[in-house]
């Protein structure tokens, strides 16, 4: 008797027919515009629809950019259309927000030994001066820190998709990590005119306006940024601290009280309020927010043992 060999779809558990026919079966009626959108981007990746769980993923993605749960869907979905390429790098930034999430990390090995040896150098040979290669090449010179030929081959790339807003934005990223402001600006902006804005493209003029000290233009942007992402604590501070520098102290606390609520931990935001409480004059508050700093650098030092009597009939 011959038995059939059912193939798995590459990225995809399988799970039993019956066993999904139920659970929707079960479900009551309007169930999925009531549910979350990770439920909503898993039901279409389980049903085959990865089209479907791609956009879902994509469209919340715009206004979430960390929730890392429904980047790792959405890179599954580009694993099943057959673009690991596209799995690759979201699954790369799913781990730059969570460096620990095992299935990242899992779907990471699997997108890896896709994109073998031998794929790369088919890739090359078939078109070795296409975009994705150029863009492949740059990752690969920033992994080995070599900024210079990351900067060459994102502008070769960019010489073949000049709208990429993807490439832009690496360069943009490259660009302000080296202080070189105006140029990150340029290419932020470029970002934003052939793309969505997005959170990372916000925060990132935000940034580099912060840096030259152009605080309207920054707070203007990082507005914009924590709109985009109100559960980002990054987003939050910085928007306080330009805030702060303008001078408009309670709009900074209230900023800096958001950032402490996603971050109870996060000492820079205790100590910009302890000084803008105190430019207010609310001695009582400024003392509070130093006391709960002063805390946090206390729990952060290993406690030391403590010294050894010396034995009998030493140093009498």
């Amino acid at each position: 008797m011959r038995y059939s060999v059912v193939r798995r779809r590459p990225g995809v558990r399988q799970t039993p027919c019956w066993l999904a026919l139920v659970f929707l079966a079960l479900m009551p009626r309007g169930t999925c515009a009531q549910a979350s959108p990770l439920t909503q981007c898993t039901q279409a990746f389980y049903a085959g629809d990865y089209s479907l769980a791609e956009h879902r993923a994509q469209t919340y993605l715009h206004t979430h950019p960390a929730n890392v749960p429904v980047r790792i869907v959405l890179a599954r979905a580009e694993l099943a259309q057959g673009r690991p390429l596209n799995a690759f790098a979201e699954l790369k930034r799913a781990l730059a927000d969570d460096p620990k999430n095992i299935d990242a990390l899992y779907y990471l090995s699997l997108v890896s030994r896709q994109l073998s040896r031998s794929e790369y150098e088919r890739l090359f040979s078939m078109a070795p001066d296409s975009f994705r290669v150029h863009q492949l090449l740059a990752e690969s010179a920033l992994g080995a820190q070599n900024p210079a030929e990351a900067e060459d081959q994102f502008k070769k790339a960019l010489e073949q998709n000049p709208h990429s807003a993807e490439v832009l934005l690496s360069l943009a990223e490259l660009k302000r990590s080296q202080s070189k402001f105006d140029e990150a600006i340029s290419y932020y902006t470029q970002a934003g005119q052939n793309g969505v804005l997005s959170y990372d493209i916000a925060y990132g003029l935000g940034a580099c306006y912060t840096y030259k000290q152009d605080y309207p233009e920054a707070v203007q942007w990082l507005r914009k940024a924590a709109a985009l992402a109100p559960d980002l604590a990054a987003g939050r501070f910085a928007l306080a601290n330009a805030l702060y520098q303008l001078g408009q102290f309670e709009a900074a606390i209230a900023e800096l009280q958001a950032s402490l609520r996603l971050e109870p931990r996060m000492r820079q935001a205790y100590f910009l309020l302890g000084r803008a409480y105190a430019k207010l004059g609310r001695q009582e508050e400024a003392k509070a927010a130093v006391r709960k700093l002063d805390e946090l650098n206390r729990a952060d030092v290993p406690a030391q043992a403590p010294e050894r009597a010396a034995p009998p009939g030493r140093n009498d």
